[in-house]
């Protein structure tokens, strides 16, 4: 029996009640949906050589604050010790009192002149790096850690938008932290920021492609695989009309996301075929063969 027949002039496959049941063809509307697309853009992966030297500088600064300031308690004690004495015995010389508090201010001017290099290691990283890292390595050291143990990296991007420094960057799924503008050299175009990629250790210099959540919203509808049809090259999907006639249609404006299908097509109040389309193909060809073997 050739069930093909042509409507509003489409090839097309009418089948009864029965026939649609025994098929096993169902049938289902869909459900409109939004998605943001991503876009790629360039980058590169940079070295923490820098970071390293200035975090280590500051350490030994530190150290050497820490010292001076033992010290100048240890001082301040024999301060108070022979200042008592002094008063109340008038046992030592005042010289003696006095070459222990010029000390005590000779120790507190190192100490400030210490601490406004510290300063000036922690602006450097600030300007360099931002305040994330910063907060970082005046704490618990997190992130410095995690690029000195090689399991997170640096990444600098293109064409970053500066007054936005918080949309959606991606690589491998994973989010990427800004951290600041980057104002060294790169063939990286327009504004370029620096960026934290935690948990993926990437080789410095190594150029990739991260992924830009766009911010503008798409309407479709997400198509089940179950649905979709893949012949001459296209893509195609079978839809039902006054519950008897099945017509195939083209997707010609699709996404592939995530192994799924997201059309833009006018697809709203339709009836697509999500079990059985194959059959329907199958019907369309045997039907086309008979024509051929009658001609």
């Amino acid at each position: 029996i050739n069930r093909v027949e042509y409507y509003k002039d489409k090839l097309a496959i009418k089948l009864s009640d029965d026939q649609i049941k025994g098929a096993g063809i169902i049938v289902s509307k869909l459900t409109q949906d939004k998605i943001s697309l991503e876009e790629e853009i360039n980058a590169i992966s940079i070295g923490y050589k820098n970071l390293l030297d200035v975090v280590s500088k500051y350490d030994v600064l530190n150290v050497q604050l820490s010292k001076s300031e033992i010290n100048k308690t240890h001082n301040e004690r024999i301060y108070l010790r022979l200042k008592s004495l002094y008063d109340e015995q008038g046992s030592i010389a005042l010289k003696d009192l006095e070459e222990v508090e010029f000390k005590i201010e000779s120790i507190k001017a190192d100490m400030n002149s210490i601490q406004k290099d510290m300063d000036f290691l922690i602006s450097e990283i600030k300007l360099e790096y931002g305040s994330i890292l910063v907060d970082d390595v005046l704490s618990e050291r997190k992130i410095f850690t995690s690029l000195i143990n090689n399991s997170s990296s640096l990444l600098i991007i293109e064409n970053v938008n500066l007054t936005n420094k918080n949309r959606n960057y991606k690589f491998n799924n994973e989010e990427l932290i800004f951290l600041n503008p980057y104002n060294g050299n790169s063939n990286l175009r327009g504004n370029v920021g620096i960026f934290l990629l935690q948990n993926i250790k990437i080789s410095s210099n190594s150029k990739l492609t991260v992924f830009l959540e766009n911010e503008d919203l798409i309407d479709g509808y997400f198509i089940p695989e179950s649905a979709l049809l893949y012949h001459g090259g296209k893509v195609w999907a079978y839809f039902r009309e006054n519950n008897e006639i099945f017509y195939k249609e083209e997707i010609t404006n699709f996404y592939t996301i995530d192994n799924k299908v997201f059309s833009t097509n006018s697809l709203l109040n339709l009836n697509i075929v999500v079990s059985g389309a194959q059959i329907l193909l199958a019907e369309e060809f045997r039907s086309q063969i008979m024509q051929e073997d009658d001609d």
